[in-house]
C-alpha cells in the first residue's frame, strides 16, 4: 500500500504542512524511521529525535516542529497513528467456520459468522454470540455465555458459569474462573472452602496473555467495561474492578477487594484483600497496598502513600548513611563537651 501526505491527512483530518504529493509506503518509530515512511509524535520526550529523523510524514500535535518532513497536525497524534497502522497491518478474517476437530455439545447455542478452530472442547448449554473468534485449543465450561464480537486466543481456559461481554479481546492462556484461594483452617488442617460464585466480563474488555481471575466464592468476580488487563496478573476470588480501569504486568489482586473506575495501577503491584481503593486512583510501579485509598490520590512505596512524601522521604533514605554519620558526630561532639565541663 501507497499513500500520499494529502490523502492520509484527508483519512486523519489533519492539517497539513509541506509537500501534499510526498508518498510512504510503511510505518515505522521516530527514533528509527526512514524515507518512505510515516511516524508520529505524541511523547515530547521523542522530540529530541526530530531533527535526525529521516520520515516522510510525521504525524504532531498542534505545533510547529522544525523538520525537512512533511508534518500532518492533529489534536491526537498517537490515535491518528494507530488508525493508520490499522490501515497498513488489517487484522487476519477468519472465515465463518468451525473446526470437525473441535469437539462441541450438542446444547451448545453458536451465533452467526463464528469461528472455531481446532482442538476447541466446549461444554453443555454453553451460549456463542455472533462475530465470535475461537482459536485452537480453547476451553469452555458449561453454562458459560460469550457475546457478540469477541476474540478469544489460543490454549484459554474459561470455567463453568462464566459470562463473558460483547468486543472482549481474552488472550493466549488467560484463565477465568479458576477457584479462589479460600480455606480454613481446623485442627491444623486446611479445608477447602467452595467456590461457587461466577467471573463476571462486562464489555469492550482486554485480558492479556497468562492472565488469570478467579471466581467468586459467594458473590461474583466482576470486571467492569473498558477495564485493560496487562498480561500475568492474579485477580483473586470476589475482586471488583471499575470501569476504564488499567492494570500493568504482574499485579496481584488479593481477594474481595474493590477498585473503582478509571484507576491506573502499574506493575508488579501487590494489593491486600479486603481493600476499597478509588476511583481514578494511580499507584506505581512495585507499589505495596494495605490500606483503603481515598479517590483521585496518586501512591507509591513498598508500603504505598502519597507519591510525592514517598519521594521526599526517599531522598532521605538515600541520603541516610550520612545523616547517621552527621548524628554520631554530633553525639561525639557533645560528650567532648560534657566531659569538658566536669
Amino acid at each position: 500500500m501507497k499513500l500520499s501526505a494529502k490523502k492520509i491527512a484527508s483519512i486523519i483530518n489533519g492539517k497539513l504542512v509541506g509537500e501534499p504529493d510526498v508518498m510512504i509506503s510503511s510505518c515505522a518509530e521516530i527514533k528509527n524511521a526512514k524515507n518512505g515512511d510515516i511516524t508520529f509524535l505524541a511523547d515530547m520526550r521523542y522530540k529530541k529525535y526530530i531533527k535526525e529523523c529521516q520520515a516522510s510524514i510525521i504525524i504532531s500535535p498542534q505545533m510547529n516542529i522544525q523538520t525537512k518532513a512533511t508534518i500532518i497536525q492533529v489534536k491526537d497524534p498517537a490515535e491518528k497513528f494507530a488508525q493508520i497502522l490499522n490501515m497498513f497491518y488489517p487484522e487476519k478474517i477468519y472465515p465463518n467456520q468451525i473446526s470437525e476437530k473441535a469437539k462441541i455439545h450438542k446444547s451448545v447455542q453458536i451465533g452467526k459468522n463464528v469461528y472455531i478452530g481446532e482442538n476447541i472442547t466446549i461444554e453443555e448449554n454453553v451460549i456463542i454470540g455472533d462475530n465470535c473468534i475461537i482459536s485452537a485449543n480453547t476451553f469452555i465450561g458449561y453454562d458459560t455465555i460469550i457475546k457478540d464480537h469477541t476474540k478469544i486466543g489460543p490454549n484459554v481456559t474459561i470455567y463453568h458459569k462464566t459470562n463473558v461481554g460483547e468486543h472482549c479481546t481474552i488472550h493466549a492462556g488467560a484463565i477465568i474462573g479458576s477457584d479462589g484461594f479460600g480455606f480454613i483452617e481446623r485442627d491444623q488442617k486446611l479445608i477447602k472452602m467452595p467456590q461457587v460464585g461466577k467471573v463476571i466480563i462486562k464489555d469492550n474488555i482486554e485480558i492479556g496473555a497468562n492472565t488469570t481471575i478467579d471466581r467468586g466464592t459467594i458473590n461474583n468476580t466482576i470486571i467492569h467495561s473498558g477495564v485493560k488487563l496487562d498480561n500475568l496478573i492474579q485477580i483473586g476470588h470476589n475482586v471488583i474492578i471499575g470501569a476504564n480501569t488499567v492494570i500493568a504486568a504482574q499485579t496481584g489482586i488479593a481477594g474481595s477487594t474493590e477498585i473503582g473506575q478509571n484507576c491506573m495501577i502499574g506493575g508488579q503491584v501487590a494489593i491486600g484483600n479486603h481493600l476499597t481503593i478509588g476511583n481514578n486512583v494511580k499507584i506505581a510501579g512495585k507499589s505495596g497496598v494495605i490500606k483503603n485509598i481515598a479517590n483521585n490520590q496518586i501512591i507509591q512505596g513498598p508500603l504505598a502513600f502519597n507519591i510525592k512524601d514517598f519521594q521526599k522521604s526517599y531522598i532521605h533514605f538515600k541520603n541516610l548513611q550520612n545523616i547517621v554519620s552527621d548524628l554520631q558526630q554530633l553525639k561525639q561532639k557533645k560528650k567532648i563537651a560534657k566531659d569538658n565541663s566536669k
